[in-house]
């Protein structure tokens, strides 16, 4: 799944481990205009046990987590316009 906000691509894959037992969430952001010298907050990663949750809620997670991040990252004028 890929959502974009701020001038932030943000996708997010869900897998399960190699095991089978947890599921492996990583949500990767990059700029939409493609330029890495201007930066981009670092997604985030969860690992999540299979029995616990259903990967829809980490998905949901993940992609909370990184709109916060972008928010955090423009706020502090980390974000080169």
């Amino acid at each position: 799944m890929a959502f974009d906000h701020r001038g932030f691509r943000v996708s997010v894959d869900v897998a399960a481990d190699e095991f089978g037992v947890q599921w492996v969430c990583r949500a990767a952001i990059e700029r939409i205009d493609g330029d890495s010298t201007k930066g981009a907050p670092l997604g985030g990663e969860l690992t999540i046990p299979r029995a616990k949750i259903d990967p829809l809620m980490a998905i949901s997670t993940l992609e909370h987590r990184a709109v916060a991040l972008i928010d955090d990252f423009c706020e502090r004028g980390d974000a080169v316009a």
